[in-house]
């Protein structure tokens, strides 16, 4: 009988998940990894120039985002779906993303090396990410094993 009653909490656990039941708190002080917004047409799209006119509203949007939080990043990431659903995403590095034309550019870029697209595009999207540390005291330099043993690069 051991084993039913094992089995019943097991079950009785799964159900709870299955129904996206959580009562753990909720952390809200949790860094933010990336800033980002997508929109999908009602449409499918190939046109360069219909693209961009419509990833340039998400650029303004995350920007301002951006702007609101202080927050700067380093890498822009582009993310497409085709009209079979197949999703890709590309990235850019730069120094640092310090104004909404320097990300949109970016994004202009990255949209401009899969012109013309092998299919039709149903859904976009740009996040930022990469955040510059804001404390100097929380960016911590870890010493390398070759630092303690006294080799000199």
């Amino acid at each position: 009988m051991p084993e039913l009653t094992c089995h019943w909490k097991l079950s009785s656990v799964c159900v709870v998940d299955a129904q996206g039941i959580d009562e753990r708190p909720v952390r809200a002080n949790r860094v933010q990894k990336s800033i980002g917004a997508e929109n999908t047409f009602s449409q499918d799209l190939a046109d360069y120039e219909a693209l961009g006119a419509e990833l340039q509203p998400l650029i303004e949007k995350v920007w301002r985002h951006c702007e609101t939080t202080g927050a700067r990043g380093r890498t822009a990431t582009l993310k497409v779906k085709f009209s079979d659903f197949e999703l890709i995403a590309r990235s850019r590095s730069v120094a640092i993303i310090d104004s909404a034309s320097d990300l949109s550019r970016l994004a202009l870029e990255l949209l401009a090396q899969l012109t013309p697209p092998k299919k039709a595009i149903r859904l976009l999207g740009i996040s930022v990410s990469g955040f510059a540390v804001q404390d100097p005291e929380e960016e911590q330099q870890l010493p390398l094993a070759l630092d303690e043993l006294g080799v000199q690069g």
